[in-house]
């Protein structure tokens, strides 16, 4: 089977090997994920996978960068949209969980399961395709990093270690709401799970405000 020459076709095909691909590792783990495994999921040879991506790799690279496309548009929009220090940082813990919740099993690729990250890719020739990915990822950690510090004290906000300090407090406690979300544990014990986490944003931001 000859590649389709039509972009928005090739663009319709390139998705549904997306799509896939991030069942499977969602379902499987990353291991089990295989040219013929997508292959059979959509209908198409193996052979003619390699049409649109070289490797298992180059394919699950591209996803996590479609990932973090997603999330750097929804952080930078809210960002834009509120100049208050105190709106800004709910607002975007909020747009933070949102996404989480939203995009699960994007969310699991990108920093809850044991997936390959930039690092693995050093020194191959993946390389240049992982930069991509590892720039808006740092994109967005310098955009919470202002954010957090934007919270802090003027005398603390010149100390790069506390920075840090908040700025991983904050990160660990959203991605600990989002994973006891998606894994249902937390309902089993908070029903109205939504509202308390909206009320938890603003308390936790006033113990930031208070440093």
């Amino acid at each position: 089977m000859k590649k389709p020459r039509d972009v928005s076709a090739i663009k319709n095909i390139q998705n549904r090997i997306l799509d896939a691909a991030l069942d499977i590792i969602i379902q499987e783990g990353f291991p089990a994920l295989t040219m013929r495994r997508i292959a059979s999921k959509i209908g198409m040879t193996a052979p003619n996978i390699y049409n649109y991506y070289k490797s298992k790799d180059e394919l699950y690279i591209s996803l996590v960068i479609q990932g973090f496309e997603i999330l750097q548009r929804e952080l930078t929009s809210v960002y834009e949209a509120h100049q208050d220090p105190v709106e800004r940082g709910a607002a975007l813990a909020r747009a933070y969980i949102n996404f989480g919740l939203k995009h699960s099993s994007y969310y699991d690729i990108m920093f809850t399961y044991p997936t390959p990250k930039y690092n693995d890719y050093v020194g191959t020739p993946l390389e240049k395709l992982s930069e991509v990915e590892y720039k808006i990822s740092m994109d967005i950690v310098a955009l919470a990093l202002d954010v957090v510090k934007s919270l802090m004290s003027e005398e603390l906000a010149g100390d790069e270690e506390k920075v840090q300090m908040y700025f991983i407090a904050s990160w660990s406690m959203l991605h600990g709401m989002i994973s006891l979300y998606n894994s249902k544990v937390v309902r089993y014990t908070i029903q109205d799970t939504e509202a308390i986490y909206e009320k938890m944003i603003p308390e936790f931001l006033k113990l930031i405000l208070r440093r």
